[in-house]
């Protein structure tokens, strides 16, 4: 295969995918707890506190948060559209084949990416 004929595959391979494709299909939160030694949990996984945690950028992400004398935390964080999705979309009306970029995960970002987890101590 000479270089042109990889040109023209690299040319038509961007055109016919969307933005959202070229985005890594993973976020990181970034994690505080107050107070220390917090028994942390995303999505049923134990980790440390601070910390930082590669999570899917298109499914819903649930924080839990725990230490003897204090009271139980939890957080579902939720996803929206990307700003490369948005972008898809306006591609999609001009040149049908961007709507493709809306199957990969890159089309989604978490609501929320820095998270302060604190602890309420029990009476």
């Amino acid at each position: 295969m000479n270089n042109t004929s990889k040109m023209v595959l690299t040319v038509l391979a961007i055109l016919i995918t969307g933005c959202s494709t070229f985005q890594p299909d993973k976020q990181t939160l970034k994690i505080n707890c107050n107070p220390q030694d917090v028994i942390l949990k995303v999505d049923g996984d134990q980790y440390n506190c601070p910390g930082e945690i590669s999570v899917r950028r298109d499914k819903k992400i649930q924080i839990e948060a725990y230490k003897v004398g204090y009271d139980r935390y939890t957080k579902l964080i939720d996803y929206h559209l990307s700003t490369a999705a948005k972008w898809d979309a306006v591609g999609t009306i001009a040149w049908f084949f961007p709507v493709f970029g809306f199957l990969s995960s890159g089309a989604w970002d978490l609501d929320e990416t820095e998270i302060n987890v604190v602890l309420n101590k029990l009476n």
